[in-house]
């Protein structure tokens, strides 16, 4: 190493120093602590009682748990409708804001809001929409002569409260994703698409969905990722009520770790869901080199 090149080498510690010792204290330790903690017994609420290791009881007890399994299924069931109607309404978004048409700059900002603010707001806001009595939404069903609903208080309506909020904030997401997509496709396929007398819809099908496959899923694996963390928005509106029927994972963790103060049981759920996070994102990255290869 010559000269210049140690004095360059000694810079760049001086520069990426500070941001590794950063990302080591706020990512990789947290999670190799956590992982440690995952094989003891630990009770926050006791702090000075010794953690005992326990092999693998914590997730043997998780993988025996009903309530883990059902916090799943309806993390999976929130999963299903959210990102299904997310798309629905993006990728119609986005075709009618890649039309050439007046005033379609100003919707795309409008549209764009949602997205831009915070979690709690976007659940507050909401609260004001279902509160029963004065909500604005049992207001409009009065009005209309229908019977008013428990948006929040009914185990069978609750959950697809908190969908239609996540899809009221999300859903500019994946328009901006489809939208850009959509400006990178190549015009010859639609020129051939013309030539051979195909309709809005067959283009649309044969032409336009293959050729926005590698973005949609990749837009679909960020927004399960992100799924998967849920929190605010559930925590702000029902705390996972009424009974368990909004409790997702997030907040099935959340509950063991920091309301029943068992740090060790916490921490091996968060790893098991770490493991379903990386199996999802595997499979889908897999499908995208394959979309690559055959491209």
């Amino acid at each position: 190493m010559t000269r210049v090149q140690k004095k360059y080498f000694k810079l760049g510690i001086v520069f990426l120093g500070p941001a590794v010792i950063t990302l080591f204290a706020t990512t990789i330790y947290p999670t190799i602590y956590a992982f440690i903690l995952s094989f003891r017994q630990y009770n926050l609420a006791k702090p000075f009682i010794p953690r005992v290791f326990v092999g693998l009881d914590n997730y043997i007890s998780l993988l025996t748990s009903s309530r883990f399994f059902e916090s799943l299924y309806v993390t999976f069931k929130l999963m299903a409708i959210a990102i299904s109607v997310e798309f629905v309404l993006g990728f119609a978004l986005a075709l009618l804001l890649t039309q050439n048409l007046r005033g379609l700059r100003g919707l795309r900002t409008l549209f764009m809001i949602p997205m831009m603010i915070s979690p709690v707001v976007v659940a507050l806001i909401w609260l004001f929409f279902y509160f029963p009595g004065l909500g604005y939404l049992n207001y409009f069903l009065e009005a209309l002569h229908l019977p008013p609903l428990e948006w929040l208080g009914d185990p069978k309506v609750a959950l697809f409260s908190i969908a239609i909020a996540d899809i009221w904030e999300w859903t500019p997401f994946i328009m901006l994703g489809v939208s850009a997509g959509l400006h990178s496709l190549p015009a010859e396929p639609y020129e051939a698409s013309k030539i051979d007398g195909c309709s809005a819809w067959q283009t649309l099908i044969y032409v336009t969905i293959p050729g926005l496959k590698p973005i949609l899923i990749s837009l679909f694996l960020l927004r399960a990722i992100d799924l998967f963390k849920i929190y605010d928005i559930i925590f702000v509106l029902t705390k996972g009520g009424p009974g368990t029927s909004t409790e997702v994972i997030s907040l099935y963790i959340y509950r063991e770790g920091f309301t029943l103060w068992n740090m060790g049981y916490g921490a091996a759920a968060s790893f098991i869901v770490l493991a379903i996070i990386v199996v999802l994102s595997t499979f889908f990255i897999k499908t995208l080199r394959a979309e690559g290869v055959n491209r």
